[in-house]
């Protein structure tokens, strides 16, 4: 009974039949008291100087009594249900402003802060409630905003520095060590992605983002970006495998689906271990690209690994798709998920000549 509104009915019902013992308690031994002690005497009907006494016997008085009891106990069972059926219609009654305002709060993610919880016709203790968790979202809102501005201002003041930065390193690559010239590169390319996912993400977070969506074939587009992974993957020692069956077509903004792809694959090559599996295929009226690869035995030290999957976040809920990461049995797998899309019959199965 960890529900409050069982334990509201619960303590209504246990009430009520208290109250109802007590009543039959009473009566009881008020009348065990009348019988079984007190005399009687009333004139005849007949003739008014006539007085007749008189009393129960011990027997009688039994018998009424539990009379009493064999009813009290006959009319408790539907009391009880009747006052089970009363607390529960009560407690949730009483609770549903609680229902209300937990159902809006589910709602309210990163991209919908402005929204407010509204309770009608709730008790004076709820709309406390509302006005404080609506002065809280307020709060919410207001920093987040300033938190991503900030982002989309340093990525952009960042862009330029390492921008000449790249171009002074590729001048003087004469005047430097080769290793060193490489490594500076390398180290300011990774920089360079750094800053660009975090600005695609404050502006993906802030709902500022030109989507233009296409049909687009999966597969297909799946099967030209795995070309330059699967070259990755083997000078990695490592293997990449794609299986694809029902075609599946979804609408999406091919510029962010690709990027999307690109930061989940680049995240299995730089994060992940052994083979690599991506996959689409349909489940429960919903098309689904998975990819899936051995997860390190500790998290990745690096913050791009945590970025990227924010970015891919941000980009699936501004498509309308859902995106979901889970660990199982050692393995990481990453999930984008459409629940509007076109396909072919089960018995077609792309072939694929990766991996």
């Amino acid at each position: 009974m960890n529900s409050l509104k069982w334990r509201i009915t619960c303590w209504f019902a246990a009430s009520l039949l208290a109250v109802l013992a007590v009543f039959v308690a009473v009566t009881y031994f008020h009348l065990q008291h009348e019988l079984r002690l007190e005399k009687w005497e009333r004139a005849h009907p007949e003739h008014s100087d006539w007085i007749l006494h008189g009393s129960y016997s011990k027997s009688e008085v039994d018998d009424i009594a539990g009379e009493l009891g064999r009813l009290s106990l006959l009319y408790a069972v539907p009391v009880a249900i009747l006052a089970l059926a009363i607390g529960r219609l009560f407690a949730r009654r009483s609770l549903r402003p609680v229902e209300d305002l937990s159902q809006q709060l589910r709602t309210i993610n990163a991209r919908s802060l402005k929204d407010r919880v509204r309770l009608t016709r709730a008790d004076r203790e709820f709309q406390a409630i509302e006005t404080s968790i609506n002065a809280l979202l307020e709060r919410l809102e207001s920093a987040f905003k300033q938190l991503t501005e900030y982002s989309a201002q340093v990525a952009h003041e960042l862009r330029t520095p390492l921008t000449l930065l790249r171009l002074k390193v590729e001048d003087a690559a004469g005047r430097i060590e080769p290793g060193l010239a490489e490594t500076l590169q390398e180290e300011l390319h990774r920089l360079s992605e750094y800053v660009d996912q975090s600005l695609l993400l404050a502006t993906a977070e802030q709902g500022r983002l030109t989507l233009r969506p296409e049909r687009i074939l999966l597969a297909s587009l799946l099967d030209d970006l795995l070309e330059t992974y699967q070259l990755l993957a083997r000078h990695e020692q490592r293997t990449l495998h794609f299986n694809a069956s029902n075609p599946i077509t979804v609408s999406a903004d091919p510029r962010y689906l690709r990027q999307m792809l690109h930061n989940l694959l680049t995240n299995a090559l730089r994060h992940g271990t052994g083979p690599i599996l991506v996959s689409l295929e349909t489940k429960s009226d919903a098309a689904v690209c998975r990819i899936e690869n051995a997860a390190t035995p500790t998290p990745p030290d690096s913050n791009n690994a945590g970025l990227g999957l924010r970015v891919v976040q941000a980009l699936a809920a501004a498509q309308g798709c859902q995106f979901h990461t889970r660990r199982h049995d050692g393995a990481f797998i990453a999930e984008i998920q459409w629940s509007a899309f076109e396909g072919e019959s089960a018995d077609r199965v792309i072939p694929s000549n990766h991996g």
